[in-house]
């Protein structure tokens, strides 16, 4: 339905629409009265206009979205973003940007609009092991994923129609830590022996536990392997595979001592019992 669309995107199309807020509403004189137009004139800024039309235009009901969205459709032309509008496979990708971060990582997306202030002063510091490679991207977010690693920083901020009398500081870093050389030492190495054992058999340790993963999860708790917080936020999961996969990353990210426990959960008697099948995995030496 027109109006489900126009509701669900009224946030978007009125910022996309206010870079030319004048001609829509032109286009608009149909459906408007005299006294809705003065309603909308007289806002302060082209964003506002926006709003107040979109919700003048919801609020008229079904047929009157559906001549707005045909109206849309025939100024694409004019709005290049509205074109994702009318695309369901564009859609997703530029209203939804994901974005991926690791390690000591920050993500932030603030929106600031129709703000007047002296100044403006944010600032974005991350601190992190020296040796990890970072990458930073900055600015408004584009029809793009973004994805970033290490002691990295996403920043999708944006501001509109604001007025700053003073100084503007939008600043950005990332810091290697003074005590990087400690951290990088107690780092879990791939090649100890117990986390390299767990690496090479992840598939089939996978594939066995997830037959029943609240088991498994119970049981790498109660001997202190994971965390209660982890152990939540596992449980909480909705997929065996997705808990089962998420429980052996993380106690490999934990090193040699947490999957050698790891290990030694899965020889006990009453574990082998439950999963047949790490016999077959316990046949090879570990």
């Amino acid at each position: 339905m027109a109006l489900d669309k126009l509701t669900s995107g009224q946030d978007r199309l009125c910022e996309w629409l206010s870079e030319d807020s004048d001609h829509i509403i032109e286009q608009c004189d149909d459906i408007l009265s005299l006294k809705e137009y003065k309603e909308i004139e007289k806002q302060t800024c082209p964003l506002k206009k926006m709003q107040v039309l979109l919700k003048i235009i919801i609020q008229k009901g079904e047929d009157t979205c559906q001549i707005f969205m045909d109206i849309l459709k025939k100024n694409q032309e004019q709005y290049k973003q509205l074109q994702p509008f009318f695309n369901s496979h564009l859609q997703h990708t530029v209203w939804s940007p994901t974005v991926a971060a690791d390690n000591t990582s920050v993500v932030t997306a603030r929106e600031i609009t129709g703000v007047k202030a002296k100044s403006l002063n944010i600032t974005t510091e991350v601190i992190g092991p020296g040796s990890n490679s970072s990458g930073i991207f900055g600015g408004q977010a584009a029809q793009a994923n973004y994805s970033a690693s290490g002691n990295s920083l996403i920043c999708a901020d944006k501001i509109s129609y604001t007025t700053i009398d003073g100084d503007i500081n939008l600043s950005a870093t990332v810091k290697s830590s003074q005590h990087s050389a400690e951290g990088n030492r107690s780092l879990p190495s791939s090649q100890d022996p117990a986390v390299k054992t767990i690496r090479e058999h992840k598939d089939g340790l996978i594939d066995c536990l997830m037959g029943d993963c609240v088991f498994i999860l119970n049981r790498v708790h109660a001997r202190g392997i994971i965390t209660s917080r982890q152990y939540q936020n596992l449980k909480d999961l909705q997929r065996s595979e997705e808990t089962v996969v998420n429980l052996i990353d993380q106690v490999m990210s934990k090193g040699q001592q947490s999957c050698a426990c790891l290990l030694n959960v899965l020889r006990e008697s009453e574990v082998l019992e439950t999963y047949p099948r790490l016999r077959d995995i316990l046949k090879e030496p570990w």
